[in-house]
């Protein structure tokens, strides 16, 4: 059953759930798998409410096997988000920080990521669209890029991923300090290029 939160509501509730179990239980099990949906529906909404418009968040605490993740409601609109992560090949989930925990690598390959950062955001859409979901124009993508993103060009992920997509109705990417939309939604207020945000969700951890 959805339930609705203001950005900072649902980081709280987050942080509840996350005090509560250990990193393995976090990063491994299946369970666990809605609080790391609303770490990253919290970290959206409170970026987009800080630099676009008010939002709240609209979100289940159990996966409900639906195409949507989190509903963002803002502008009298309520937007269904489906949620997707990108890593960087060859690591695994759960091996270093990522989805708000406490631990970043220290060895990340910058020139490679650099390099590939676009190719791999576009395979993250490509393999969504694989899937071939009903209603996929029909929902906004929000694909969080779980490598070291700091010299991603907007316009270069924008020229990679011009083919694929405008097949949702807007994608968006964000990482542990930034957001951008690739694509955006006539329905639904965005901006260009990237916007820095707070690690509001890292410095709690324990």
């Amino acid at each position: 059953m959805l339930q609705r939160y203001t950005p900072d509501e649902l980081l709280i509730k987050y942080r509840t759930i996350r005090g509560q179990i250990t990193t393995e239980q976090f990063f491994r099990s299946p369970e666990h798998q809605k609080t790391q949906e609303m770490w990253c529906a919290a970290h959206f909404a409170r970026a987009y409410n800080q630099h676009v418009a008010p939002c709240t968040a609209l979100i289940s605490d159990k996966d409900e096997q639906t195409d949507a993740d989190f509903f963002l409601g803002t502008g009298g609109g309520i937007h269904p988000f489906q949620i997707t992560e990108r890593m960087e090949p060859g690591r695994r989930r759960g091996d270093e920080y990522q989805w708000g925990g406490s631990e970043k690598t220290q060895d990340e390959n910058w020139p490679k990521v650099t390099e590939q950062g676009s190719v791999w955001v576009r395979s993250a859409i490509d393999r969504k669209l694989n899937k071939k979901y009903a209603g996929t124009a029909d929902l906004n993508l929000l694909v969080y890029l779980n490598f070291a993103a700091y010299e991603q060009q907007y316009e270069d992920m924008r020229s990679e991923c011009a083919q694929v997509a405008p097949q949702f109705a807007s994608v968006w990417l964000l990482t542990g300090n930034a957001l951008c939309c690739i694509h955006q939604n006539p329905a639904l207020r965005a901006f260009q290029g990237w916007m820095m945000i707070p690690e509001s969700l890292v410095h709690s951890e324990p």
